[in-house]
């Protein structure tokens, strides 16, 4: 739990500013967490584009006076494949995920990547049989309901995958329209250990114990071997008498996220 993240072989620093500096105590949490958060979002902006692909795609075939077919999702492999290269320090996978009902061919539809080592894009398969024992229902999950009941992005987890990556990952998720209809979402799959790895320098440098939780309350990194990450804060011992530091409402963060440190 050592050592600066490296991108690309080169250690970076993930906040604007050194911790250690100056700035008051308020200051230096709310850059902590915007450091970590921000490298998030720009995956999160990534995957808008995405959707925005996605979302043309369909209206092309609306306009020609059809229905969407599996076959023209290839279109959207290449926008998928320059996600995975801009944020190869984070995203693991990319895709979308069709709104029952949405394509000609097919009652349901996942249409997902990961970069193989040595291989190029390769292609998620999950059964989508109802009435299969294996059945994955996407509809159910965090990252298809939210976007879907609120039409904003989502950032789900940190959650063990055991469809795709099969370790702690988070899954952010932009909802995809067509012509004001909710059609799916497009989305991407981040390595819970990855973001530990960006956070852990500047968590740190703060020099009290210091805990990034998730919206729903579970660890995503702290600064003390006495906090798992992956495991809820009010479950933890360690996270006794730890207050906000930085995070929603108190100022907001940029995502869902809170920074918990002992009191100033």
């Amino acid at each position: 739990m050592t050592g600066p993240p490296v991108m690309n072989g080169t250690p970076v620093a993930i906040a604007d500013a050194s911790p250690g500096s100056g700035a008051g105590w308020d200051e230096r949490c709310a850059g902590v967490l915007a450091g970590v958060t921000r490298q998030v979002e720009r995956v999160l902006a990534a995957v808008a584009r995405l959707g925005e692909e996605a979302a043309t795609t369909a209206a092309e075939a609306g306009r020609a006076g059809r229905l969407l077919h599996r076959a023209d999702l290839a279109a959207l492999r290449p926008a998928v494949a320059e996600v995975l290269r801009q944020h190869a320090d984070l995203a693991v996978g990319a895709g979308v995920v069709l709104a029952p009902g949405t394509i000609a061919d097919a009652p349901r539809c996942i249409e997902w990547w990961w970069a193989d080592q040595g291989a190029g894009l390769a292609q998620l398969h999950v059964d989508l049989d109802p009435e299969s024992a294996e059945f994955y229902d996407y509809t159910t999950t965090e990252w298809y309901r939210v976007p879907e009941r609120t039409g904003r992005p989502a950032v789900a987890g940190p959650y063990v995958d055991y469809i795709c990556t099969h370790q702690y990952t988070f899954t952010v998720s932009v909802p995809v329209s067509v012509e004001g209809r909710f059609a799916g979402v497009a989305g991407a799959d981040i390595l819970a250990a990855q973001v530990e790895q960006l956070a852990l320098p500047d968590l740190s440098g703060l020099g009290r114990i210091a805990v990034l939780v998730s919206g729903t309350g579970r660890v995503i990194a702290s600064n003390t071997a006495g906090v798992l990450p992956g495991v809820p804060a009010q479950r933890q011992p360690g996270c006794a008498g730890l207050v906000p530091a930085a995070g929603p409402g108190h100022p907001p963060g940029p995502l869902p996220w809170t920074l918990l440190t002992e009191p100033a």
